[in-house]
């Protein structure tokens, strides 16, 4: 599914009015040897740089870059898909850490144009998520940081994939993740969460659709008869807990169907901390016996 983005571009805008504002801001081209300037322009590419050890070059990031403590305080450039590029000129970066299946192609191109190196990163997969700390490294981040994290992360990660191995395919957990209410959102096939569903011996209902996340209609869910419903939550917010009781649509709470909240940003974000939420999520899924089996997909 294409991702839509509610940026707001005027065409008869060129490119020479940015340039001008750059002048105006009194921002300098950087030199050869000038150490990297980075913005981020995704929440989970700002935590990335942090595991990178590229903090220190981080001067702009995008709303919801909450993560580590020291990202809130970092200027904010916009949201994940609407820009200030005002602002973003003013702080003169010299690359743009983009999100491959999110950051709008228009506007990778309008920082190409204003002199901006645009890298892209993905991060679909586990593998993914420990390539691209190593790609932020060797662009403005300490190498033994780097290294360090993604050797504990692929440790962690190696023990419950050994795991999951011993739990045969038809035991497996057949979850719905509940990313909202109203409308019922999911994940489909082109999300890290599905590979997280693997590592913890459980499986996406919806891993067929292959779309990174889409609004699903109750009867689908109902006709899928999962195991497990997940429903996200944010536990940093004070009002969330992943504790109580999470709201589910009525008719999916009448499902044969375990109903658990979960932190979202630790199980869905794709960082280094999503080993906090498959720690949690197999300590579920892998002690659970699975129920009947049920229907076959259509």
């Amino acid at each position: 599914m294409p991702i839509r983005s509610s940026l707001s571009l005027r065409p008869n805008r060129s490119v020479l009015l940015w340039l001008v504002a750059l002048a105006c801001l009194g921002s300098q081209p950087l030199g050869a040897n000038s150490p990297p300037r980075l913005i981020t322009l995704a929440p989970h590419l700002t935590e990335l740089s942090f595991e990178a050890g590229a903090d220190v070059h981080l001067v702009g990031v995008v709303a919801f870059s909450d993560y580590p403590e020291k990202a809130q305080s970092l200027p904010r450039i916009g949201d994940a898909f609407q820009f200030d590029f005002e602002r973003i000129v003013s702080l003169n970066p010299s690359h743009a850490l983009a999100w491959v299946g999110g950051t709008p192609q228009r506007v990778a191109q309008q920082l190409t144009q204003l002199g901006i190196e645009v890298v892209w990163i993905k991060t679909q997969t586990l593998a993914q998520i420990a390539d691209a700390i190593l790609t932020i490294a060797t662009i403005a981040g300490d190498q033994t940081i780097a290294d360090e994290n993604v050797e504990q992360f692929q440790h962690q990660i190696g023990r419950w994939q050994a795991q999951s191995k011993t739990v045969a395919s038809d035991q497996r957990q057949r979850i719905f993740y509940q990313i909202s209410a109203q409308p019922l959102y999911t994940f489909g096939a082109g999300h890290v969460i599905n590979e997280v569903f693997a590592v913890c011996g459980a499986e996406n209902i919806f891993k067929d659709i292959s779309t990174e996340a889409f609004v699903v209609d109750i009867e689908s869910v109902i006709d899928r008869n999962p195991d497990w419903i997940l429903v996200g939550t944010d536990a940093q917010q004070p009002n969330s807990s992943t504790k109580a009781l999470p709201v589910v649509h009525e008719a999916l709470s009448e499902l044969n169907a375990s109903i658990h909240a979960v932190d979202a940003n630790a199980l869905v974000r794709p960082t280094t901390r999503i080993v906090q939420g498959i720690n949690a999520l197999c300590a579920l899924t892998l002690n659970a016996p699975a129920q009947s089996a049920s229907p076959t997909q259509e």
